[in-house]
C-alpha cells in the first residue's frame, strides 16, 4: 500500500466544506504550468504575469532572499496547479478564502530551511485533489522570482482528528476518528522544523469532525 496512514494526531484548522460551495469560474482559471526548474545562469524566468511575480535571474534553488515568496503550487499527478498567497490574520489562518493556498503567517515561505505550512479548502480547484495524491509525487512551488522549487511526497496522514461541537458529528467515522484523543494539538503538524519541509492541508468531509488530510514532502534539492 503506497499511502501511510497515521491516527490520533490532530490538526488545528476549519478547512472547506466540501462540495458544498460554488465554484468561482474566475477561480477555476487554469494557471501556466510551473516548469521543471530553475533557469540556468544567464536566464530570465518569466512568472505568470496573472501572480503578480517579477521575474530576475536567479543560480541557485538554495538561495533565497526574503523578499521573494511562493506564488504557486502545482502538483501535476492529481491535477492541482494553484496560486499561493501568506496569510495576514488569524481568521485567514483559521479559515482561510477561496481564491488561494495561504501559508500560515507564522510559517516560513520555501526554501527558508523550514515547516512551510500551507492550507487551502477541499474544492476542486484547490486542495480537494490532494485526495488522490501517492507517496512520490512530485509537488512544484513557483517563487516571485521565477524560480523553482521542486518537493517528493514522503507522507500522507488521513483521518487527522479535531473535533468541532458546533458542527454536525460524523454519522459513521473512521476508527482514527472515532476512538481519536479530544482535542486539536495543532503544535504537532505545523510547529518549526530544523529542515525544508512542505506541510500541506486539507479538509476530508462537510465540516471538521470528518477529519482533516496532512500531505509532507521533503525537498529534492
Amino acid at each position: 500500500m503506497r499511502r501511510l496512514f497515521s491516527a490520533g494526531i490532530a490538526v488545528p484548522l476549519i478547512l472547506a466544506l466540501a462540495g458544498q460551495l460554488d465554484l468561482d469560474p474566475a477561480a477555476l482559471a487554469s494557471l501556466p504550468q510551473i516548469p521543471d526548474g530553475t533557469p540556468t545562469p544567464g536566464e530570465t524566468p518569466t512568472a505568470p504575469p496573472s501572480l503578480g511575480a517579477t521575474p530576475v535571474p536567479t543560480a541557485s534553488p538554495t538561495s533565497i532572499p526574503d523578499t521573494w515568496v511562493a506564488v504557486q503550487i502545482q502538483i501535476a499527478s492529481v491535477g492541482i496547479n494553484v496560486r499561493v498567497m501568506k496569510s495576514t490574520s488569524a481568521a485567514t489562518d483559521y479559515f482561510p478564502t477561496e481564491d488561494a493556498a495561504y501559508i500560515l503567517r507564522k510559517s516560513v515561505e520555501p526554501g527558508r530551511g523550514g515547516n512551510v505550512y500551507m492550507i487551502a479548502h477541499a474544492e476542486l480547484h484547490l486542495f480537494k485533489p490532494l485526495w488522490n495524491v501517492l507517496l512520490g509525487d512530485e509537488v512544484k512551488i513557483l517563487m516571485s522570482d521565477g524560480q523553482v522549487l521542486r518537493y517528493v511526497v514522503t507522507e500522507i496522514h488521513p483521518n487527522q482528528s479535531c473535533p468541532d461541537t458546533r458542527a454536525p458529528a460524523d454519522p459513521s467515522p473512521p476508527p482514527a476518528l472515532r476512538d481519536a484523543p479530544p482535542g486539536c494539538p495543532a503544535t504537532y503538524w505545523s510547529r518549526p522544523t530544523d529542515h525544508e519541509r512542505l506541510t500541506l492541508q486539507t479538509s476530508q468531509g462537510f465540516n471538521r469532525n470528518y477529519g482533516e488530510l496532512v500531505v509532507v514532502a521533503d525537498p529534492l534539492f
